[in-house]
């Protein structure tokens, strides 16, 4: 079964931020109200990812010989995507090693789409919420829902650095003593560091 970390607790909701973490916000002395969004695509009764068909397929590359040059089977797509958006989506996107096998928290590689759009789209709604944009933790589930189904229903994509790197952290951990060879962010340091 594929495992979905779930977010920041609505209790964190609009706690004052620290000026040391934060730098100063020139609106400081208005009250924090927070942004507000409408449902206009997923429906609040069922899970962007629950309100469409998933199939399990296998992404193959070629050369022009023929030759292959990248597989991974048995990954879980939405029925209603097309083989070339498997192709990049699988090749490109998904996190962690193959020989490592399906579990992206050991360093394996992710097997569905599911877990991408829920990495990135997780991530970004955490971090609204710990900087305090949401209005109300309603507000925050309504926004990682629509922007889940824009993503999912192919409506919208971040460009690739995104796909690559947003929530590798927040998700599965990996940084300074995970995924050996890869890049962090050291916030110690303020620099770029291969983990070892």
């Amino acid at each position: 079964m594929i495992q979905l970390k779930p977010g920041i607790r609505p209790s964190a909701l609009n706690k004052p931020r620290k000026p040391a973490d934060r730098r100063q916000n020139r609106s400081a002395k208005k009250p924090v109200s927070g942004l507000h969004f409408e449902r206009v695509f997923s429906d609040p009764a069922v899970k962007p990812f629950d309100q469409i068909e998933w199939e399990h397929r296998t992404a193959e590359i070629t050369d022009d010989s023929g030759q292959i040059i990248f597989k991974q089977e048995n990954v879980e797509v939405p029925k209603n995507w097309s083989a070339l958006a498997t192709k990049i989506a699988v090749s490109k996107y998904f996190y962690g090693d193959i020989a490592h096998g399906p579990d992206p928290y050991k360093g394996g590689r992710e097997s569905s789409v599911r877990q991408l759009i829920h990495r990135v789209t997780r991530t970004i709604t955490d971090w609204g919420i710990a900087d305090g944009y949401f209005a109300d933790a309603e507000t925050a589930k309504i926004f990682y829902d629509e922007l889940t189904w824009l993503c999912l229903n192919q409506h919208s994509a971040f460009n690739s650095p995104v796909w690559f790197n947003v929530g590798l952290y927040h998700q599965y951990g990996v940084g300074k003593n995970a995924g050996a060879g890869n890049y962090f962010y050291n916030r110690e340091t303020g620099k770029a560091e291969r983990a070892l």
